[in-house]
Formats: C-alpha cells, structure tokens, sequence
C-alpha cells in the first residue's frame, strides 16, 4: 500500500507539472499587432505641447496629447503609417512611421510655432482599377510672399510632376500623380509628404491592382459610402449614412454626435469647397446643408446648437455633379466661429464620397 500512495503521489506530481507547462506555452502567444507611442515637444522651447490633435492613417484614428504632451495608439495592425500634428499656433507637420508586430514604435514629433501657410486639395486619391493619374492642388494660404515646396516619396511605382516647386501668395499649384501599373501585383497604398516652411502635410495613395471578390469594396446598393470623415475635433463623432445621386445633385447623410458641451457653431459656405474624382471643383455657396430635421439649409448667418450627447442627423446636397463623375474625392465644410469652446481643426471633410 505504502508503494502504491507513493507512486499516486508522483503521477499526481506529474500530472501538475504538465499542466503548468501547457499552461505556460498557451500564455506565450505571438503578438500579433504592435503600438504606437510618443511624446510632442515644442520646436522652440522643447517643452512638451499639450492638446495636440493628432490623426493617424490609414484608419483615421484620432487622438489629443495629454498634459504631459503624451498619446498612444494601441492594437496597431503592423504596416506603414503617417502621424499628422496640428494645433493653433503651430505648424502642421507629419510623420511616417513603421509598425511591427510585438514592438512598440516611437512616434516622437516637434511643432514648430507659426501659423501654416499651406492647404492641399485633398489628403487622399485613391485609384480605382486602370486608372494612372490623379491630381491635387497645393494653395498659398499664407498672407504674404511666395512658399517653396515638395513632395516626397520613396515608392518606385510613383511618379510625380513636379515634385518641387514655388507658389505665390493667394495661388496654387497642381502636382500629378502617375502610377506605373507595370511594377505592382496587387493593391498597394503608399504615403506622399508635401513639405514646405517648416510644416508637412500627407496625402496617402491607395491602388486597386483588380476588382475585389464579391464585389466587397463597392458600396451597398442605394447606400453609397464613404472612404472617411475626419471630424473636427475628437469628441465629435462622426457616422456615415448613406449617399444617392438624383439627376445631377448628389445627397449623402451622416450623424454628428456632440460629446463635449453644448456646442453652437457657425458655418462658412463661401469658404467650403469639394471636388470630384474627376477633379471637378464644386464651390460651397452652391452646396446645402441642413441639421436634423429642419427644412432651412445653414447659411452664414444662422448659428447651430448641437446639444452633447445627441446624436443629429445631417445631410449635405451638392448640385451640379459632372457626368464623368463617380465619387466626390473631398469635400470639405468650414467652420467660422463656435461657443462656448472651439474645435480642434475648424472644418469637416468628407473623403471618397460614393453613391
């Protein structure tokens, strides 16, 4: 009996040691994304900048930086991004970065202090099956004196004309995009970087190299889509609807849910603008925009209440739309003036908007 407690003991032993073992080779998986990590520090001083508005694409997530001049992104899929900075009084600038799976990735950046003196037409293009060129528009925004510039690029398959350049003050110019279909195999993004006085600005490429199976990256029918919205501050919410076209007015429709206070806001029509895929401009004092369930579109003068935690429904109506047209690659909505706090960014856009 004394031997048969004994060896019982043992298994038992044994049986634990397995277990742990198991155990202990189930825990140790592969990570499988990565993170994103960084701190932004004022060019001038290098103190660390607080309440930085920060994007990162692909995906278009957002973020602000704490007091410590900190922000994160977890759960990374492993890939090239870029990292986009922008506060008033500061300079835009922009970053490409790397993620790797099981790593953590410094996403450190400076501003530099000033007030940007560039826009680009569009932040993305966006080529759909045998198409090879796009363009987008670089504008002088600056109150004074010409801005050199230029684009950078590391992909072979891009070309670009030209990729250097000078614009005057209240002017812009047009840089082309070109593919060589020759040298890719399947779909591919990559990410420019328009650099001028000191700021950069990203605008990031996507190829379709074929049409998808099952046709999944075509809009439901009747729904539209659309390719991103960047919201104008991060605790405005933003959610797409739906997109049709009738005759040649084109109508889409998303939420805006307000998660700061009470928020009144005015719009500037006359500064907001769009272009189509074609790139065909559409002015924004031909655009409509109406709020909830109003029958009124906004114009200059009247203000808007979104109240916080109410999700509004909006729709925007953009007449005129070309024949040759098939998306609406940007459109932006300018915000002049809000109380009782301000946005981050003072504008809406709306990316790759399909019906």
């Amino acid at each position: 009996m004394k031997t048969s407690k004994v060896g019982l003991a043992l298994l038992l032993v044994c049986c634990v040691w397995a277990v742990f073992i198991v155990a202990g080779c189930t825990k140790d998986e592969v990570d499988t994304t990565g993170t994103i990590y960084g701190i932004v520090n004022d060019a001038d001083n290098g103190e660390p900048v607080s309440g930085v508005y920060i994007v990162l694409n692909p995906g278009g997530k957002t973020a602000n930086t704490g007091s410590d001049g900190r922000f994160e992104f977890l759960d990374m899929e492993p890939g090239q991004y870029t990292i986009q900075i922008s506060k008033n009084g500061y300079k835009t600038n922009t970053k490409r970065i790397s993620v790797v799976a099981g790593e953590q990735t410094s996403g450190d950046m400076v501003l530099e202090r000033g007030e940007s003196r560039i826009k680009l037409s569009t932040n993305s293009l966006i080529f759909a099956k045998g198409e090879t060129s796009k363009t987008f528009d670089i504008m002088n925004i600056g109150t004074s004196g010409s801005v050199s510039w230029s684009v950078a690029f590391s992909e072979s398959w891009i070309k670009i004309a030209p990729v250097s350049g000078t614009t005057s003050q209240g002017k812009s110019s047009t840089v082309v995009v070109n593919i060589d279909r020759e040298k890719i195999t399947q779909d591919v993004t990559a990410n420019l970087l328009v650099e001028a006085d000191g700021e950069s600005m990203p605008v990031a490429i996507s190829v379709k190299f074929g049409e998808s199976e099952g046709g999944g990256d075509e809009p439901s029918e009747g729904k539209g889509s659309c390719g991103e919205i960047v919201s104008c501050d991060s605790e405005v919410k933003m959610e797409f609807l739906s997109c049709v076209k009738n005759a040649d007015a084109v109508e889409f429709q998303f939420l805006l849910t307000n998660n700061r206070e009470d928020w009144q806001v005015w719009f500037n029509r006359d500064q907001s603008d769009g272009v189509d895929d074609k790139g065909n401009s559409y002015p924004g004092y031909n655009t409509k925009f109406y709020v909830g369930n109003s029958d009124s579109f906004v114009t200059n003068g009247n203000a808007v209440r979104f109240m916080k935690g109410v999700s509004t429904k909006c729709r925007v109506i953009v007449p005129g739309i070309k024949n040759e047209a098939s998306s609406l690659q940007r459109l932006d909505w300018v915000i002049s003036s809000s109380q009782p706090w301000n946005p981050q960014v003072k504008k809406i856009t709306f990316t790759e908007v399909k019906w």
